[in-house]
């Protein structure tokens, strides 16, 4: 019975064409990932600028809803937001803050009948403008009233 040695060029054949044909189908679905979901997030991200930008204004407390939408509507408009999140802005006043939230959900369609809903809140409470962008109310309690 004779030993078959194998040559260290037959151990590296590279990937077969299964193993190929898997690599590319992984890359194509995170790019598809990326490409539907990318711009929701970016969205994101400005409006959390907008609304760091906002807290660095010191007169927050003596604009009007209409100033303080207006200068977030500029922002949005210079960084190309539109939809859902220039729609969802409220502002709360309170006797010693304002509170200015932008809350909405988003339905993206991924593939045939998948669809992926991603949710942002993000919160600006001028009585503590260093945690700007987290949520530190629950909105809940005030959707009960039209006042906001």
């Amino acid at each position: 019975m004779a030993l078959k040695l194998h040559s260290p060029l037959a151990a590296q054949r590279g990937m077969s064409y299964w193993g190929w044909l898997i690599v590319i189908a992984v890359f194509g679905f995170g790019l598809t990932i990326v490409s539907k979901l990318g711009p929701a997030y970016i969205d994101a991200h400005f409006v959390e600028e907008g609304l760091h930008s906002l807290s660095q204004n010191s007169g927050i407390r003596e604009m009007s809803n209409t100033e303080i939408k207006r200068e977030l509507d500029r922002f949005f408009t210079i960084n190309n937001v539109r939809g859902e999140p220039t729609q969802s802005v409220k502002i709360i006043r309170g006797a010693d803050s304002t509170l200015v939230s932008i809350n909405y959900e988003l339905r993206q369609p991924l593939f045939h009948n998948v669809d992926v809903v991603m949710k942002f809140d993000k919160q600006l409470n001028t009585a503590k403008p260093e945690l700007c962008c987290e949520p530190l109310v629950d909105l809940e309690q005030f959707r009960k009233r039209d006042d906001y």
